[in-house]
């Protein structure tokens, strides 16, 4: 185990704004996965600061990775060649919506410079 991932293992997270943009997908997945599993393991407990930690973490976690994986996604559909109705179509949501997403993304893309890979993530699958 990597010394960065050391820490962020023994961080704590109960907010998004405890997870990040910069960790890698793959770690955000583990401590999710484990969170989940101690839950799911602990469930038939009452309720205690335990608990409470993993839920808080989990709801952060997903949300994070939710997140990562929606932008990613509708970068690829996008670059892929899928129309805005396409996107708008598999997301659930207006055409008009679909195109203001697809061009946030974009934009924020050649902001930050990166070629297909969400903020996080370096190629580890």
């Amino acid at each position: 185990m990597s010394d960065q991932y050391a820490q962020w293992a023994a961080r704590p997270v109960r907010s998004l704004g405890q997870v990040p943009a910069r960790i890698p997908l793959v770690w955000k997945a583990a401590r999710l996965y484990a969170h989940t599993w101690r839950m799911a393991r602990h469930r038939s407990r009452h309720r205690d600061a335990g608990h409470v930690e993993d839920a808080l973490a989990v709801l952060a976690l997903s949300t994070s990775i939710y997140h990562d994986t929606h932008w990613y996604g509708v970068l690829q559909a996008a670059r892929a060649g899928a129309t805005n109705a396409e996107i708008a179509m598999a997301l659930g949501i207006s055409i008009d919506n679909a195109q203001d997403l697809v061009h946030r993304i974009a934009k924020r893309d050649r902001e930050l410079g990166q070629h297909a890979r969400p903020e996080g993530d370096k190629g580890r699958h």
